[in-house]
């Protein structure tokens, strides 16, 4: 749910061309403007926390050497 408003300048280039990308899309230009936001100024936070789990897992994985491949193919085709 929408809580908050603002307003917003654009020149009349970049409006027109707002607009029309909106009718291409089928969105409103305040769609289009808030995905632009979360996109530029909230993409990096998701990467951050995306890769603390990344880490943790790596950190939990079991690490197995001397790992006979052709093994676990030929008992994979046993199936």
């Amino acid at each position: 749910m929408l809580a908050k408003r603002t307003n917003i300048l654009f020149e009349e280039e970049t409006w027109t061309k707002l607009v029309a990308l909106s009718q291409r899309k089928e969105k409103s230009v305040g769609d289009l403007v808030r995905l632009a936001v979360r996109k530029v100024y909230f993409s990096d936070i998701d990467i951050n926390s995306r890769a603390r789990v990344v880490d943790k897992i790596l950190k939990t994985r079991k690490i197995v050497k001397g790992i006979n491949y052709r093994e676990l193919i030929d008992a994979g085709r046993k199936y």
